[in-house]
């Protein structure tokens, strides 16, 4: 970061915004200080503001600037491979491992004539078709599971893909992430289940299953299946999560 700041603000996206952190936790203890992070949504997902409070314009982010109101925030470490070389990356918001990643992968191709929601759903129902459920093992303080799944979310904000609440009990500054477990989960369901998801609601069927963790290795013999971290498309497993609580802080759009 070269110098100490006051605010760190973000223009755009998740995977704007994700950069932004990155960036910001490649900084030394020192030099990071008493830095503020801000999302200022206007991207094409959005997801985190939809957790940590959306800035509206510009004159709202001078407003809460000026309130010098803050809060604490979690972000997560994630330690995994990418051409046989260990990588760290870190997220603030959304991870998952499976049909989100190809969710992604869709994404980063698709254009936006359609606008993003449409461009989301249409690309998950793309996915849905094309994925095959895997095999992982999940190693953890809090839970273990070994199975094959349609996707493994451990979300430090409550949404992603634009606007699905797949995290519905996530907090930003807990110090835990929000793991949820869907296995044989079919298009249909999912249609079904879109409103509650829509609503960050918890959902109630048998091959959904909702955790908390600080921590987890995740691993699988499919080494090339799709992994997603705010957005953006990375690495392979085997991989290690973590989150590191209250490790940066984030403008409060509500009053504390």
């Amino acid at each position: 970061m070269g110098q100490k700041l006051d605010y760190l603000v973000g223009v755009g996206g998740d995977g704007t915004f994700s950069e932004v952190v990155n960036g910001y936790m490649l900084a030394s203890a020192n030099d990071r200080g008493n830095t503020v992070l801000v999302a200022f949504p206007r991207g094409s997902g959005n997801d985190f503001s939809r957790t940590a409070g959306k800035v509206e314009s510009m004159e709202h982010l001078y407003r809460l600037i000026s309130k010098n109101q803050t809060k604490p925030l979690d972000i997560v470490e994630a330690k995994y491979f990418e051409d046989g070389k260990e990588m760290v990356r870190y997220y603030d918001n959304s991870f998952d491992i499976g049909l989100g990643g190809l969710v992604s992968k869709f994404m980063n191709k698709s254009g936006k004539t359609w606008g993003s929601n449409f461009t989301y759903f249409y690309n998950i129902l793309r996915s849905f078709v094309f994925f095959k459920r895997i095999p992982v093992v999940v190693t953890s303080p809090e839970v273990n599971f070994k199975g094959n799944v349609l996707l493994i979310a451990v979300n430090n904000g409550k949404y992603f893909g634009s606007g699905l609440g797949i995290a519905p009990n996530a907090k930003l500054d807990d110090g835990k992430a929000n793991m949820v477990i869907a296995r044989n989960i079919n298009i249909l369901q999912f249609l079904l289940f879109m409103p509650t998801l829509k609503r960050a609601k918890p959902i109630n069927m048998s091959e959904l299953f909702y955790h908390e963790v600080s921590s987890c290795k995740i691993d699988s013999p499919v080494k090339d299946c799709p992994i997603e971290m705010d957005g953006e498309v990375v690495g392979s497993v085997p991989l290690h999560l973590k989150v590191l609580k209250h490790v940066a802080k984030t403008i409060s759009v509500t009053p504390v």
